[in-house]
């Protein structure tokens, strides 16, 4: 009963989108946009103004269009700010940088600390705007007339997004010589059938050979041509004159001719440094933020090699694994490791490591013991980032990039007072701070040179000492990861030419020479005390491999280093104009409209439409639901509104609908109509608790004799009042596969009792579920599910069919007692499968299942099994069978073939040969 109603008015599982801060938006009105933005933002959208409004000119340059409405850009000061976004409900994990939503068309995007990366979201988010437009020019009309559902291949929108915010840079260039370098190239007319990174690099490098080649204006031509012809195919040969496979190989030729001269660098490179963490061999992709021990026989880093981020200590001379220090993702104390913006230090007598994790929506530092895993030190700042924490060298101090309010800073903690205090104090990016002998630091910054000009985005490494901050080196679009190296200089990563290598700059000159002459780019360079080893993460393959190079000087042949690059961008600091700024009012507008589907192989095909209000910021939403067949009284009808602004989630309902239970051998329909309130305060990521009330009337009709023959002429009719308040502790911390869960463990214990009414019920609810990750594509899974109903009225509820007791008829077994376990394994079975006749179907990483599922009712005669003829179920009862699963329609698919049997022999509950079921449904694994 009061199952079915939070289910309805919540998530039954899920994890939490925890709202930690009280955000306060306004409103900048600018000429094309609403630019939304939260207290400590007015430097931020000052900066986001200027540099919507020039993407604005260029891409409706581009596409030779103007936008017919104001676009919504919600700005968030910083990624953790961002996670906590009420735009969309899913949980934002670190590598989604922002997002743009196709219905009301809402820019939202987080400030990273670097003002080039910034303005690179904007543009790339800005495209998406405009994409949409061509693509769906009337939003309500593209929904009704089908042209949403048309599959644009997402490369095809990625691409042209990276392309507008870039022209090209050193990253896909670097991407695209690994790519071809390695045969790994996925061909244009099959790259709509993947995701991830790959789609947005080789997409940007469609673009960027379609202007290379046939001027820029052919790009926004292809996007008005496809929307057009609705078909890749046509599309190519209409504006290119060739097949897609035909433009395919030209376009790989134009890369092979630039790159293949470069094929000696792969060699040099096995030459000069060995792979000690191989990525292939590993199963992993991304292994970074090395850091090499001072005596240089460990390395801490960061690997995805069992899907989230760990941090592991290994063996420097054979990439042994010696200790597991932090999984993130499944505890609340590290829900994120900043794969991508990490950075790991040892103390210098390597007994603690130092890095940075969101914890509770905020970033934390931790001192932790290398050895045991113990956390020793753990320090939390009013900061909005926290990135690259690194060791002085007594020990002593913690320096870090800082970010707060939209200023990107270095910091130093003092470890004996837990204080901090800032070394830089300006708009410009600085990061990635280095400790020198005598305690001066080194930085990553994009600040001017005296009083010139800010080109934002042209990076350099600068020190600080005595005061004074000084530049080192020239500048280029990308500097990184400086480290000093004992024999009186510095090692840093930098794309002077067209490749991220090492960089060594001599204190004893002044000079810049080039130490390294890779193929594609070095990352998180670290060196041991003595300077005899250096580590670090490198791109090869598409990847990321640890590699260690000894006695690295002696490797090393200076090179000449190319002219100094300055970025075309300037920005100078101005006073966001307050006349235009107003105070952020709600106001509802149209969200989204869905339409699902349930098939059951009893009760046939069901669907639910649901239509959904909010307003822009996403803090309030209205969703209404109906299910509507025959009359209104028998229709299924919900009315739900959510407040979800603070830490706690406040949700109303009205509704009326209908449910079945057995009550062998008469079937029941209850059909509920009442209303619910329930209040949701999450404690962590992971764990929350609900608290409910629900008040409604059940009208209940019992058709007599109904089963087995499902149907009857005889029924009776009556109604009953309830009011009674729930309390329920919800756990989840899985992470997911390509149908459902993979890895982690879901619980839900709840229970309920009527305090008005005609009934007097009192009922709890246990559902436990774990799921152990067997590999990247295999796991197995257990779910057990107690349900009790005590007190002078009880509830009844049903076991048997596909959700429960598999191998049994739909609702075959109920009372006010019960219990079912499903243990299933859950594997790859078909990768693809492609039918052409008769119709051209194709089928990707269809999965495969083989199921155990338990279940009984319990009595006061309650027999599990008996001996008497040898082992035999009795009360409880056994199905067994397989399954596959498969992505369709952006539905999960599932069929389920099962069989009753009683560990003697294939026997049904009434002691007769049992059959084969048939189970299909829509909808995730559980």
């Amino acid at each position: 009963m009061a199952l079915l109603c939070i289910f309805l008015i919540s998530q039954y599982f899920g994890q939490n989108k925890i709202q930690y801060g009280d955000y306060n938006f306004q409103v900048l009105k600018t000429e094309h946009f609403n630019i939304y933005f939260h207290q400590g933002g007015d430097d931020i959208v000052a900066f986001a103004e200027e540099v919507l409004e020039d993407g604005y000119a260029q891409l409706s340059e581009d596409f030779g269009m103007e936008l017919d409405f104001t676009v919504p850009a919600i700005l968030y000061n910083s990624p953790n700010d961002f996670a906590q976004t009420n735009v969309t409900l899913e949980l934002l994990e670190e590598g989604i940088g922002g997002f743009t939503e196709i219905l009301k068309n809402r820019m939202v995007v987080p400030f990273t600390g670097d003002y080039e990366e910034f303005r690179h979201l904007l543009v790339h988010e800005l495209t998406h705007v405009f994409q949409f437009a061509v693509f769906f020019s009337s939003r309500m009309e593209a929904l009704f007339s089908g042209d949403i559902f048309y599959s644009i291949p997402v490369w095809v929108m990625e691409g042209q997004c990276e392309f507008e915010s870039k022209t090209w840079d050193s990253d896909a260039d670097v991407f695209m010589k690994d790519l071809i370098m390695h045969n790994n190239v996925v061909p244009l007319q099959v790259l709509g059938n993947y995701g991830g990174y790959l789609i947005y690099k080789e997409g940007h490098a469609f673009y960027y050979y379609v202007a290379e080649t046939y001027g820029r204006e052919k790009t926004a031509e292809f996007v008005h041509l496809l929307k057009m012809k609705k078909n890749l195919e046509e599309t190519f040969m209409t504006l290119f004159g060739v097949s897609v496979q035909d433009f395919n190989d030209q376009w790989i030729r134009y890369f092979q001719l630039q790159y293949w001269p470069q094929i000696t660098r792969l060699e040099k490179f096995d030459e000069f440094a060995r792979v000690i963490y191989d990525h292939k061999k590993t199963r992993s992709l991304y292994n970074t933020s090395t850091a090499i021990s001072n005596r240089g026989d460990k390395i801490a880093f960061v690997s995805d090699r069992t899907g989230v981020a760990e941090l592991y200590i290994m063996s420097s001379i054979d990439g042994r694994i010696l200790k597991k220090l932090v999984t993130a993702h499944y505890s609340s104390g590290y829900e994120n490791l900043h794969l991508f913006q990490g950075g790991v230090s040892w103390t210098p007598d390597d007994a603690y490591v130092t890095f940075s994790a969101r914890a509770g929506g905020s970033d934390v530092i931790y001192v932790m013991d290398a050895q045991s895993g113990k956390v020793k030190e753990k320090y939390r700042f009013d900061l909005d980032g926290i990135y690259s924490p690194v060791f002085s060298p007594d020990g002593e101090q913690i320096a870090f990039s800082g970010m707060k309010d939209g200023y990107s800073d270095i910091y130093i903690l003092n470890r004996k007072n837990g204080s901090i205090s800032k070394v830089t104090d300006d708009i410009y990016t600085d990061r990635y701070p280095a400790y020198a002998p005598d305690g001066s630091i080194a930085f990553v910054s994009d600040r001017p040179d005296g009083d010139g000009d800010y080109h934002y985005g042209s990076y350099a490494v600068f020190i600080m000492q005595a005061g004074e901050i000084q530049r080192l080196v020239p500048r280029t679009s990308y500097v990184a990861s400086p480290i000093i190296d004992p024999a009186n200089g510095m090692f840093f990563v930098a794309n002077y030419d067209t490749a991220l290598n090492l960089y060594w700059f001599s204190n004893d000159s002044s000079k810049t020479v080039k130490k390294t002459d890779i193929l594609t780019g070095i990352y998180y360079p670290t060196i041991s005390a003595s300077g005899d080893k250096i580590a670090f993460s490198h791109w090869n393959n598409y990847g990321y491999d640890v590699c260690v190079v000894k006695n690295p000087v002696d490797k090393m042949e200076d090179a000449d280093m190319p002219d100094e690059w300055l970025s075309e961008f300037t920005y100078e600091e101005v006073a966001l104009d307050k006349d235009r700024v107003r105070k952020y009012t709600p106001k509802f507008t149209f969200d989204y409209f869905t339409a699902t589907a349930s098939y059951y192989s009893f009760l046939g095909l069901s669907g639910l439409g649901q239509i959904g209000l909010s307003d822009i910021l996403g803090n309030h939403h209205i969703s209404i639901a109906a299910d509507l067949y025959g009359s209104l009284t028998s229709s299924d009808v919900f009315l739900n509104y959510w407040y979800l602004k603070k830490r706690p989630d406040y949700g109303l309902l009205l509704f009326q609908y209908s449910n079945y239970y057995s009550d062998y051998p008469d079937l029941l329909i209850w059909r509920y109509l009442g209303a619910g309130g329930l209040v949701q305060y999450p404690l962590n990521r992971f764990f929350r608790v609900e608290l409910g009330a629900f008040a409604y009337r059940v009208y209940e009709t019992r058709w007599y004799d109904f089963f087995p023959d499902y149907s009857s002429n005889l029924r009776s009719d009556q109604s009953f009042d309830f009011v009674y308040p729930s309390l329920a502790f919800v756990y989840d911390n899985v992470s997911w596969g390509f149908t459902g869960p993979h890895n982690g463990r879901r619980v839900r214990l709840e229970g309920y009792a009527t305090v008005l009414g005609d009934l007097n019920l009192r009922s709890t609810i246990l559902d436990y579920r774990r799921y152990f990750s067997l590999s990247p594509r295999a796991n197995f899974c257990a779910r057990l599910v107690f349900a009790g109903s005590f007190g002078d009225d009880v509830d009844n509820w049903a076991i048997g069919g596909p959700y429960t007791l598999r191998g049994y008829d739909d609702y075959e077994f109920s009372g006010s007692k019960l219990g079912f376990l499903n243990l299933e394994y859950r594997f790859p079975f078909i990768d693809r499968f492609k039918m052409s006749v008769p119709l051209p179907i194709e089928l990707r990483n269809v999965r495969g299942v083989v199921f155990a599922d338990f279940g009984g009712v319990y009595t006061d005669t309650f027999t599990v099994l008996t001996t008497d003829d040898g082992f035999e179920l009795q009360d409880v009862k056994m199905g067994l069978g397989a399954g596959l699963r498969f992505n369709f329609m952006f539905m999960i698919f599932r069929m389920d073939w099962a069989r009753a049997h009683n560990l003697r022999g294939w026997i049904d509950a009434e002691g007769n040969r049992s059959e084969w079921k048939f189970y299909l449904t829509i909808g995730p694994d559980w």
